[in-house]
């Protein structure tokens, strides 16, 4: 049986989660390159890299205080 602790759960589910986010800022690429001239394209880039920073600090496991 093996036994996994909850910072190896919180890794591997950040291992897993992270190969559909890179696939999707691969193929947001052009987008990224066009929209940036449109002000509400701005305005929806600034959003979803905030949505995905957010995400990122939830998935992602901290550093423990020493």
């Amino acid at each position: 049986m093996i036994v996994i602790n909850n910072t190896w759960q919180r890794v591997a589910l950040a291992a897993l989660l992270i190969a559909p986010v890179i696939l999707i800022v691969i193929l947001m690429t052009p987008a990224l390159l066009v929209l940036p001239f449109f002000a509400t394209g701005r305005e929806f880039i600034l959003k979803l890299f905030d949505k995905m920073t957010t995400w990122a600090r939830v998935v992602l496991p901290k550093a423990e205080a020493k």
